[in-house]
């Protein structure tokens, strides 16, 4: 597999060949606004990661602590299948299947997109972890890690065929701020990746 920059690099490379450059204005000042903006004051290395209900596979609610109870888990926050920096994401961790399972780490992926699209998701792209739903961004919330997407870029995802609130069956037009979050067999965060520009997603070469 390609190196996650060079990508996540290619990715950038086609967006900016194929938008027009009043969208890709908009997506650049949407980033630059929510880098005055605080996140994760609540979710800081040391604090125990939050117990919240989540919608699994089953389309059942268990909290997400649950889920990896008792062991390592590596808990990803992605946008959804829409989002071509998330394919990537995804892609680089399932790179990385046999040395995080060696490790003993439980992968779980977390994303506000309803469940049927998330498992239509996991199937095309054979996604060996469990992924899960935010229902109502619950977990972004608890996390400090959620937004409301700006009103000026609201209407270049609809132009785009993004209808947020119809994918994540929210009443606002919300995300979450990609991050990664290692978590202990305590349930304590022990390390923890977040950027308000989607176009970067940790390596993990660089911490495994």
């Amino acid at each position: 597999m390609k190196e996650i920059k060079q990508a996540l690099a290619e990715v950038t490379q086609g967006m900016q060949t194929q938008l027009p450059i009043e969208v890709l204005t908009a997506f650049g000042d949407s980033i630059a606004d929510l880098k005055t903006q605080e996140f994760g004051r609540v979710s800081e290395v040391g604090m125990a990661f939050p117990s919240v209900p989540v919608v699994d596979e089953n389309e059942q609610l268990i909290s997400i602590v649950d889920l990896f109870k008792g062991k390592k888990a590596l808990v990803s926050f992605v946008r959804g299948s829409w989002c071509p920096f998330c394919n990537v994401e995804l892609a680089h961790l399932m790179s990385y299947q046999k040395e995080l399972e060696e490790k003993g780490v439980e992968v779980i992926v977390v994303s506000p997109m309803n469940v049927a699209l998330l498992k239509k998701w996991k199937a095309e792209m054979q996604m060996p972890f469990r992924i899960v739903q935010d229902w109502g961004l619950a977990i972004g919330k608890a996390l400090g890690i959620n937004f409301e997407l700006q009103d000026f870029v609201q209407p270049h995802y609809e132009a785009l065929g993004l209808d947020l609130k119809l994918l994540n069956q929210t009443e606002k037009v919300e995300l979450s701020v990609p991050a990664v979050y290692f978590v202990d067999e305590e349930g304590m965060i022990g390390y923890r990746y977040l950027d308000v520009d989607y176009s970067n997603r940790l390596d993990l070469k660089s911490i495994l």
